[in-house]
């Protein structure tokens, strides 16, 4: 598992977006106004149903709806947003006491990877954090 600051993170795609995964509209909607106040316009909203969708695809519009898995998890990936409204969203969360997220950013290497492989590593990232224990990511 590596770990880089913020700032040194470089996206691979220049949409500048957020990625919703399986938030209810309660907090969908929180969430949106949040990223409204720090400047984050374009919202993709997913479901476990996009599950084998590439990260690729899914910043060129191209989702898949065919998934029968199905993973509890909630996240925000980001991809081309700055550190600071990265931060100011995290910080923000916690202000109206919504249950964390797992985070993430968009890496030359998430790109090609499918929306559920992304966040089963991203559990398994946070489990090792939890736990002291390390995480080699899975392809």
């Amino acid at each position: 598992m590596t770990f880089k600051s913020l700032k040194e993170l470089d996206t691979t795609e220049s949409r500048s977006c957020a990625l919703l995964f399986n938030f209810n509209n309660k907090d969908l909607m929180s969430i949106k106004s949040i990223f409204r106040l720090i400047g984050i316009s374009d919202i993709i909203i997913l479901k476990n149903e996009n599950l084998n969708t590439v990260i690729k695809d899914i910043l060129e519009d191209n989702l898949l709806n065919d998934s029968e898995d199905k993973i509890n998890s909630r996240a925000i990936i980001f991809n081309n947003i700055e550190s600071r409204k990265i931060s100011s969203v995290s910080d923000n969360l916690k202000r109206l006491k919504i249950q964390r997220p797992l985070l993430a950013t968009v890496t030359e290497t998430s790109v090609n990877w499918d929306l559920k492989n992304l966040l089963c590593n991203l559990q398994e990232e946070a489990i090792s954090l939890n736990t002291s224990k390390i995480s080699i990511h899975k392809k």
